[in-house]
């Protein structure tokens, strides 16, 4: 009986000790390992450093905020990108201006410095705020154009293909805006 004690005894060590040399090999095999198989996107296309503007909380100003994004080569890509990372919001502790559900459909950018931006309905449906809210907003989508993209001298503001009058009846966004006058 006793023999039979000690050689279950012997059989329950030897597994531990397998299981603990099994447990560590994989441990350093995986430290081995490549951190990981596929590229990164950054990797790929290339990641630059843009200029978003927010609201600053209490106030009728913008903040800016600096982040990194990863970029492909194609200027309508960039746009998109840049816009992507303006309707997340902000990091820090300034205020989010778009309505929840706003995208950018769209973006054309001619030769003469006019930059479109297609928005889908959210932008105008979703839009509460009075006068200084929008202007807020416009100034948001125009600085932030031509601050990150040379050569975009005017932004015009579509929604889902059509000109748009205005976003919420304050300012008139028939036309493309100066980036000058919204600096």
């Amino acid at each position: 009986m006793k023999r039979r004690w000690i050689a279950v005894a012997v059989a329950a060590l030897v597994l531990f000790v397998a299981f603990l040399i099994s447990a560590q090999s994989r441990r350093t095999r995986d430290a081995l390992a490549p951190g990981r198989l596929l590229p990164l996107a950054a990797d790929l296309e290339g990641t630059r450093g843009i200029t978003l503007y927010f609201a600053a909380p209490g106030t009728d100003s913008l903040v800016a905020e600096f982040r990194d994004v990863v970029v492909k080569d194609r200027p309508a890509d960039q746009v998109r990108a840049i816009y992507h990372e303006l309707l997340a919001g902000p990091m820090g502790r300034s205020a989010r201006l778009f309505p929840e559900g706003t995208e950018v459909l769209n973006t054309y950018w001619t030769d003469r410095g006019t930059l479109y931006l297609d928005w889908n309905r959210a932008l105008t449906v979703g839009f509460h705020g009075g006068s200084g809210r929008e202007r807020l907003l416009l100034a948001s989508i125009v600085r932030t154009a031509s601050e990150n993209l040379p050569g975009v001298d005017r932004v015009a503001v579509l929604v889902e293909g059509e000109p748009l009058e205005t976003i919420g009846g304050h300012f008139d966004a028939t036309m493309p805006l100066e980036a000058r006058d919204w600096r």
